[in-house]
């Protein structure tokens, strides 16, 4: 995935001809929640990633993979020399 996690839960929904409102409930989160989400200007809650699973027939193993992937992303994206982060995370993990 190339998009941020906001930009495709926003892509899936549209896919599926969802409202916000509509997702949102299904979601359990408000609707002002998932359009921050889908903007880029919230945090993904974790909480929600066992339903949007559901809701879009998608693997949740996959799914965490690219949750925590972009969430390791934004950490080291503004530092020095990323590469090097990621090697040496690889090495302690």
């Amino acid at each position: 995935m190339k998009e941020t996690f906001g930009e495709y839960i926003h892509k899936l929904r549209s896919d599926n001809s969802l409202t916000l409102t509509k997702l949102a409930a299904a979601l359990d989160i408000d609707q002002s929640t998932l359009s921050k989400i889908e903007n880029g200007k919230r945090n993904v809650p974790i909480e929600i990633l066992p339903k949007f699973s559901k809701i879009f027939a998608l693997d949740l193993k996959k799914l965490e993979h690219e949750y925590f992937s972009e969430k390791i992303a934004e950490i080291i994206y503004p530092q020095d020399e990323p590469g090097q982060l990621l090697k040496a995370a690889e090495e302690k993990a």
